[in-house]
């Protein structure tokens, strides 16, 4: 009986047009994401092909997490069509088994869920035949991916999504009891997700045994290069075949449970259903005489109508509320949250404090897509409850206006919106209790949850009014489902004006210091916009309701005409004119006060630019030598009105005739109110391209060299109404954060150009400019910045009267005028023109070290981790002084700024910006890495890397000053916390290189010595490494002799300046003969090792010590700018091999080393023996993670007790 079933059910699935419309939906989503290069999804960016082998793996994953909302449709209604069509009890009396029934219907419903995800295969590779695409960007079809990725991940992803969700339809006999197990499957990838995802090594391989779709892959592949990704298959074994066999075992348990549980009848399991009771039977003449009719008034004024609506929308609510699979899908939301709540805005592993922000952004995260599957879901059950129990032709007699069904039913969506904000809200306020943090506010909860209704209410609507116009649940489903993917496709395809976008609002940034500022007031215009759209709906949508058996368009067309009678004709036309009236006032806001500038119109602007004026790149231009600045700011407003006074100096040895003048450009600068006036010696405008920001000026009399002339400017920037994002978020209400780059400048901007090659070919320019080499003299002759050297700098501030206001300098003096502060600084000794300016209401915190004033200026509501800054830049001063040399000011202070500006540290001379995320660090466990001193001692060592020593603009330049404040902060971090517990942070170091070597930008991979500025992973975590590394292996004093010698030599340096390859002689001079190999590998190569503890024995001698014998593999790789690599053919310098104890504690940070030596370890496998005093624990080849290996989980192993 099995083929018969399996036969039936597939004639019956391929013959529904349903099947064939999600087929051909999904394989056009497939096609569009294969052939358009705005499309991202799978990797395919930077220097990895369109359709490589990784890409179209990731791609096929993906498409099978979108079908598993489809695949109920197939596989749920295959166990449920005897149920739905009436003919269980037919089909139970014929003598079928239970295997061959079940077998069958399971069978052609996975086959036709394949089926679907087939045509996506055929899609993509449609798609990258495609004659636009870029051939730069294609490599040879990948049939060996293509046939993987079926048959590794489509199969085994669907096979398991199919058993389970088979068993649910087949226990509940509910469609709703199945997609509650969709959105618990989806949860549990989620939390799998964020496991892995969030950085946190040490859960990785849970997370990808957790993830039924293959998070092993994600796993294997993480520090692929370009190179591996456009040419490798991933291998079926590790944790990829681990999680495949765990999850297809899985499937089969669930099919035999199926199997097992399945009973020939239509109720099926009870065992959250209470038996009926059977009412007493009465007499019915005592029944009859007991009858007495009640006289009946039909009403139908308002107050009758809203009583109905009233008792509708109640029984509607409570329906969903009191239903078993709400109860359901609200735990999994809250396991959901607990998963984002356990992982909220940790860095490095460090969690930080749970204050409501980051709470209520923790609810957002989680329910985002929850509530959006759910309310698809009931919108569905809603609108055909009653004609799913058969009910509709009663429910329709009734006496009601077919508005107040269709009412009823948005209330009750609105109840589970509020139900589960209001119930996550409560949840993470009894978090916050339990991780001891007393500091609730209901009111901020409140204020998130009801922007959050706002936005999920219209999902809702648009939910309802979808299945009342498909009259078909499916079918609603599917274009609710289409409609979601076609929104998702104008995103990644740039189109993204919240004025077409159906529910969107702008953004509403929230930080502690400056709250919701005034970004709240677009959000609410946009929803009311978009309310007015979703009543319109509403109308038209009551109009079409399905009353009785009416079927057909015609039909409905024609009792909708009837129906259209004069309340709905107001309403819908005032909801359309309100639409229109709020929309040319948004018109106004968004395209009126402000520019908006698509992703695309910003390329093409970038391209021109660099077309246009890069024959200007190297200009002479004079020099800035002074800066004196009134900034004047107004945060009520959101303005500041700017005057400066720049002395200008001809440093070359010609005459200047003509001065270049970069302002702001007009994609940056998206208010329209932005004006500027110059002011300088008789000219005249030689070009003047206002939208790019770009002028050149013909001086009337030309600058003689080593002359001087004056140059002022008037500027004015004022963030009025609101933009389609949130826009001017440097100048808000509290925690105004400027920079000099607001200021005009005299160079030519390569920070303008496109960096990515794939859009450099679209607009016809060639590969993107490398910086400079190292040994080109006329780009020595600039710093970091083109058009200054070092400047004497003072500001006047002001402000309002609440709030202080900084710039780098010494307070000259202070006073209140006209109802502002002011506040007058100056520098007394040259800076390098790169300064910032801030405004907030602070608190001040204070304390000195030796004769130099350190001040913390922070939020009152951010008290946490005052003191361990104040502490951490005395321990950073101490070490920089003793190892560097003297630091050049008599003041260093921090400064909060808000979150919303980003989660990043700046360092000014005797000024560091940092960002609220960073003091809300929670450092009450021990174990986690202190990120607060690190982020601390960074920025304090950049006021030696960065403002006393400057790098020229050449290739490696970062070196000089990121990777030097790394290793800096790195040996306060070692000579406070101790050697042993730096292994975490240098983990996490070496997975950020590793993962950032993916190929995500068209830049190829360069050496630490010339790495470019883009490149982060390079000159942050490398960097890191490289100089912690170099510091074990030739001694932390003769690096940091080097570092002084180096700085004596090059600080306060006048061009040229200072390049890599000074600093490198000066590390080879420390380091001796016999290190100079591994300088080279270090610094002017890209060398990978591969060093594995294999396997660790030990055995107890008759002394009482211990015997290790160690099996480790070691290798050492050479690899070019793709990620393509060459073994070399010796390792060529030891490595450290660690025998350790068990911490009492069980923390790896505290475990003592029994042995710890620089071992020559042979290349490829060896063995190594040692003797041990104690007991060992585990053993590890380069334990500390310092050199750059391949893996960065593979150098530590147990020790076996033999």
């Amino acid at each position: 009986m099995f083929r018969e079933i399996f036969r039936l059910e597939l004639r019956q699935q391929l013959r529904s047009p349903l099947f064939w419309l999600i087929l051909v939906a999904l394989a056009a989503m497939a096609f569009g994401a294969a052939c358009s290069d705005s499309i991202t999804i799978g990797g395919g960016i930077g220097n990895i092909h369109r359709n490589a082998p990784y890409v179209v793996i990731t791609m096929l994953a993906a498409f099978s997490i979108i079908g598993m909302f489809l695949i109920p449709i197939f596989v749920a209604g295959a166990a449920l069509r005897d149920f739905t069509s009436n003919t269980a009890e037919l089909m139970f009396a014929t003598p079928v088994s239970r295997a061959g029934y079940l077998g069958g219907r399971f069978a052609a419903g996975w086959l036709v869920s394949v089926l679907v995800l087939v045509g996506v295969a055929v899609g993509l590779w449609l798609g990258s035949l495609m004659p636009w695409l870029d051939p730069a960007r294609l490599g040879p079809t990948p049939w060996a991916a293509y046939g993987w990725g079926l048959a590794v991940v489509v199969l085994p992803n669907l096979f398991f999504v199919s058993a389970f969700l088979f068993l649910l339809a087949v226990l509940t006999r509910s469609m709703l009891g199945t997609y509650v197990g969709v959105i618990a499957f989806v949860v549990l990838i989620v939390i799998a997700g964020l496991l892995l995802g969030r950085g946190n090594i040490g859960h990785q391989t849970l997370a990808a045994l957790m993830n039924p779709f293959g998070g092993g892959i994600d796993l294997a592949t993480r520090y692929w290069t370009a190179s591996d990704r456009n040419t490798r298959v991933p291998e079926l074994a590790g944790l990829i075949l681990g999680n495949r066999t765990l999850w297809l075992a899985i499937s089969v348990v669930l099919l035999g449970v199926t199997l097992a549980l399945f009973k020939p009848n239509r109720e099926g399991l009870r065992w959250f259903r209470r038996r009926r009771a059977v009412a007493p039977t009465a007499d019915s003449t005592a029944l009859a005489s007991q009858i007495v009719l009640p006289l009946v008034t039909l009403r139908s004024g308002f107050a009758a109508r809203f009583t109905q609506y009233r008792r509708l929308a109640w029984f509607d609510t409570k329906s969903v509320l009191g239903g078993v699979a709400f109860l359901v899908m609200l735990l999994i939301g809250l396991g959901n949250l607990t998963g984002n709540l356990a992982l909220i805005g940790d860095i490095y592993g460090t969690p930080v404090y749970p204050v409501t922000h980051l709470m209520a952004q923790a609810m957002d995260q989680s329910y985002k897509w929850l509530l959006v599957i759910i309310l698809i879901f009931y919108a569905g059950e809603l609108v055909w409850r009653e004609r799913g129990a058969r009910l509709s032709e009663v429910v329709d007699a009734f006496p009601t206006p077919d508005w107040i069904p269709l009412l009823a039913k948005v209330t009750a969506l609105a109840a589970v919106i509020v139900v589960f904000l209001g119930v996550g809200s409560l949840y993470c306020m009894g978090f916050q209790l339990l991780h001891g943090f007393t500091h609730l506010q209901p009111l901020l909860y409140l204020q998130y949850l009801g922007l959050s209704l706002l936005g999920f209410l219209l999902l809702g609507i648009l939910c309802l009014v979808f299945q009342v116009w498909a009259n078909n649940k499916f079918a609603g489903w599917a274009l609710i489902i289409g409609w979601l993917v076609l929104m998702f496709g104008l995103s990644q395809l740039h189109f993204t004006d919240n004025l077409y976008h159906f529910g969107d609002a702008p953004a509403t940034p929230y930080s502690d210091m400056n709250g919701f500022g005034s970004f709240w007031i677009g959000n609410l215009w946009f929803r009311a916009y978009w309310y007015c759209c979703a009543i319109a709906l509403l109308v038209i949508a009551g109009l079409y309701w399905v009353r009785g058996n009416v079927s057909g368009w015609r039909a409905r067309g024609r009792i909708a005409r009837q129906r259209f009678r004069w309340p709905a004709r107001v309403l819908l036309m005032a909801s359309v004119a309100g639409f229109a009236a709020i929309g040319v006032f948004l018109f106004h806001n968004t395209h009126g006060l402000y520019r908006y500038t698509t992703h695309d119109q910003k390329q093409k602007l970038a391209a021109q630019y660099e077309k246009d004026y890069r024959k200007y790149m190297g200009m002479a231009q004079p020099r800035i030598t002074d800066v004196n600045v009134d900034v004047a700011i107004y945060p009520k407003r959101r303005a500041v009105d700017v005057t400066g006074h720049y002395t200008l100096v001809n440093k070359h040895a010609k005459p200047i005739d003509t001065l270049l003048v970069q302002l702001l450009p007009e994609s940056e600068v998206v208010t329209r109110d932005y004006k500027v006036e110059l002011d300088f010696p008789a000219h005249t405008v030689q070009l003047a391209d206002k939208r790019q920001g770009f002028y050149l000026y013909k001086l009337a009399t030309p600058l003689a060299p080593g002359a001087s002339m004056p140059f002022t400017f008037h500027e004015h920037v004022a963030y009025r109404g609101f933009a389609d994002a949130p826009a001017g978020v440097r100048l808000v209400h509290n925690g105004t954060f400027l920079t000099n780059d607001l200021f005009p400048h005299f160079c030519y901007d390569v920070n303008e150009e496109l960096t990515d090659d794939n859009a450099r070919r679209k607009y016809g320019l060639g590969p993107v400019h490398l910086l400079p080499r190292r040994s080109d003299m006329a780009a020595r002759a600039n710093g970091f910045f083109c058009d200054a050297d070092w400047v004497h700098f003072q500001a006047t501030l002001s402000t309002s009267l609440d709030q202080i206001a900084l710039a780098p300098g010494y307070l000259q003096r202070e006073w209140v005028q006209n109802g502002r502060r002011y506040f007058h600084y100056v520098q007394d000794s040259p800076i390098r023109d790169f300064f910032s300016i801030q405004s907030a209401r602070y608190k001040v915190a204070r304390a000195t070290w030796h004769d130099v004033n350190l001040e913390v200026y922070y939020d009152r509501r951010n008290p946490w981790n005052v003191q361990r800054i104040l502490k951490a830049m005395q321990l950073a001063l101490d070490y920089y002084t003793k190892n560097f040399g003297p630091y050049q000011f008599r003041q260093l202070r921090i400064l909060e700024f808000p979150s919303i500006q980003g989660a990043f540290a700046q360092s000014f001379a005797n000024t560091v910006p940092f960002s609220e995320d960073f003091v809300l660090m929670d450092l009450r466990k021990p174990s986690d890495i202190d990120y607060i001193t690190y982020v601390t001692a960074h920025e304090t060592a950049h006021q030696w890397w960065g403002h006393q020593a400057v790098g020229a603009n050449v290739r490696g330049h970062t070196m000089l000053d990121e990777s030097l404040a790394q290793y800096s902060a790195l040996m306060v971090m070692k000579h406070l916390y101790g050697p042993t517990k730096m292994r975490k942070f240098l983990k996490y170091a070496l997975d950020r290189y590793l993962s950032g070597r993916a190929g995500g930008t068209t830049i190829p991979e360069e050496s630490l010595a010339k790495v470019m500025p883009q490149q982060l992973y390079i000159h942050y975590a490398k960097g890191a490494l490289t100089f912690y590394a170099l510091a074990d292996y030739i001694g932390e004093n003769k690096v940091n002799a080097a570092l002084r010698t180096w700085l004596d030599t090059v600080k306060f340096q006048q061009p040229p300046y200072t390049t890599t390859k000074e600093l490198i002689a000066d590390l080879r001079a420390q380091a001796g003969p016999q290190y100079q190999n591994l300088i080279t590998d270090f610094f002017d190569t890209i060398t990978l090792f591969d060093d594995r503890m294999v396997k660790a024995t030990a055995k107890k001698l008759p002394d009482g010590k211990y015997q290790v014998t160690m099996h480790v593999h070691a290798a050492k790789y050479y690899a070019d700018g793709k990620g393509k690599e060459t073994r070399a053919k010796t390792i060529g310098i030891p490595i450290e091999i660690g025998v350790f104890a068990k911490a009492k504690d069980g923390e790896e940070q505290d475990e003592q080393p029994l042995y710890l030596e620089k071992y020559p370890v042979k290349d490829d496998d060896s063995v190594i023996t040692v003797t041990v005093d104690g007991k060992p624990y585990e053993a590890g080849i380069d334990p500390f993670n310092e050199l750059i290996d391949r893996v960065s989980s593979d150098n530590r192993a147990r020790v076996s007790l033999e």
